[in-house]
């Protein structure tokens, strides 16, 4: 594991199922201050005119902007979860996920005070946060893994359920992401300046042509049970 690329993804290496027991990735990118400032100066462009009503239809995702080095991030993004996630799960392999495309995009800024407050996301397979302006105390991501309320050796819940807080700091240039029905938040901001990052849904690809991929002729089986089964 190098310095400037600390993969730090968190299961159980005995585990069936690793996608499902809170797996988390830090990648620190190739992208140094002045990118990141470029980058603000981009997405505060893109709020800007929304504010001041020359954009006349916003969008609804950051990412339907098209900007220089917001679309260098956008592919990046991409292509690390793709990397990570495609590579290191046998159990997506196997339905031949081809990769990873963004949902949703926005920019969170939280001031000196604020914090973010618990939730999980519905709509999509990852959440991802790139961080573009952090300092020391503005509030660490702190997730609640509940792969230990699981008795994975049976697939039943645990005897002794626990429900696990993880913390991360946020480092700027650094891209963290995990599944996203891991329910997460961010402390208080305690420092003296705004703490800004990117975020991202982001759904898995599937080759419907592949045998084992999840749609509807998987169940056919157990559905025409329904009116057979005596």
């Amino acid at each position: 594991m190098t310095k400037d690329d600390r993969d730090a993804y968190h299961w159980y290496q005995n585990a069936q199922n690793m996608f499902w027991q809170s797996p988390v990735w830090e990648v620190q990118t190739k992208f140094d201050e002045q990118f990141n400032e470029t980058l603000l100066d981009e997405i505060y462009g893109i709020g800007k005119d929304i504010v001041l009503g020359k954009d006349k239809d916003p969008n609804n995702s950051i990412w339907d902007y098209s900007r220089p080095n917001l679309d260098i991030l956008k592919q990046e993004i991409i292509d690390i979860v793709t990397k990570k996630i495609v590579q290191n799960i046998p159990q997506l392999r196997m339905l031949n996920i081809r990769g990873c495309e963004h949902f949703m995009g926005w920019v969170n800024v939280r001031e000196p005070g604020e914090r973010l407050e618990v939730h999980g996301h519905t709509e999509s397979a990852i959440a991802a946060t790139y961080y573009i302006k952090v300092k020391e105390g503005c509030g660490d991501l702190v997730l609640f893994d509940s792969a230990q309320a699981i008795d994975w050796l049976n697939n039943t819940l645990s005897s002794t359920p626990k429900l696990r807080e993880r913390r991360y700091k946020p480092v700027e240039g650094r891209l963290i992401f995990f599944p996203s029905y891991v329910l997460h938040g961010v402390d208080e901001n305690k420092s003296d300046d705004l703490r800004i990052s990117l975020s991202t849904d982001l759904r898995k690809v599937v080759d419907k042509n592949a045998q084992n991929t999840v749609i509807l002729k998987s169940w056919a089986g157990r559905m025409a049970k329904i009116k057979e089964w005596k």
